[in-house]
């Protein structure tokens, strides 16, 4: 599985206040310095984030439902995202924002790609770092591989991957990434892994051994480490062997 989110300052949601066509009566008044320590608790991810309008004798309120502008306001730190390729959470949360006073908080606005996988190999076979072996029992992707996976997911999404950066090996057993005002996390279930195959181009090597090893995915990561700082480790299942005439005699 693989998750991503857009990373806003408060200096962003002014900028988006700023596009924004407000009802007549907000007309002639200013907003007031947004920061989202002054929002209420972050308690489910959907509360609506409140911009405060301020004139003379006047002050007022315009909530931002993030069913209205949670695209908007991606799109707005992450101009090229090719929005039919992206969908929102529809059950789960939609924000969350940190109510930092030093730096005013910050906000992370939830998205995934409409397609579970990226499903096309890399242009190029992988080599060196990632490889299988039968005999050692495990399928090894390298980190060059990992990195150039997370490259080509978010090029496929429209997002720039020039500043990309990725961290491998952490508690929870993940691949964290972050390019720019784009974050996001990869978890290894079955999916990711099978998509990761199909882009290293190992699942046509696993495949022509099939007689010999099988994918032991039911392990993963916790028998083999899964990710560590230079890769991910996936398990493999031997099959065993029928006795031949020669082992009989």
């Amino acid at each position: 599985m693989i998750a991503f989110w857009a990373w806003l300052e408060p200096s962003d949601v002014e900028a988006y206040a700023a596009s924004l066509l407000l009802p007549p009566y907000l007309g002639h008044l200013e907003l007031a310095p947004f920061t989202f320590s002054s929002q209420v608790p972050n308690r489910d991810g959907r509360e609506p984030l409140v911009l405060t309008y301020v004139g003379e004798g006047r002050l007022e309120e315009y909530p931002l439902d993030p069913r209205a502008h949670a695209l908007p306001m991606i799109q707005l730190v992450a101009p090229g995202i090719v929005a039919s390729r992206v969908q929102l959470p529809r059950d789960d949360a939609s924000w969350f924002w940190t109510d930092a006073a030093d730096a005013g908080g910050t906000m992370r606005i939830y998205f995934a790609p409409t397609a579970a996988v990226l499903g096309m190999p890399s242009d190029r076979i992988e080599s060196g770092g990632s490889y299988v072996s039968v005999t050692r029992g495990y399928i090894r992707i390298g980190r060059a591989a990992v990195e150039r996976y997370l490259r080509a997911r978010l090029h496929h999404l429209g997002l720039d991957d020039s500043t990309l950066q990725v961290e491998m090996g952490t508690p929870c057993a993940a691949v964290d990434f972050r390019a720019e005002a784009i974050g996001g996390q990869m978890l290894l279930d079955e999916v990711a892994i099978e998509d990761l195959l199909c882009f290293t181009r190992l699942e046509k090597i696993l495949a022509a051994l099939g007689d010999y090893a099988i994918l032991g995915i039911d392990s993963v990561p916790s028998d083999f480490g899964g990710v560590s700082p230079d890769g991910i480790t996936i398990p493999l299942s031997r099959r065993e062997q029928p006795e031949t005439a020669d082992d009989d005699a």
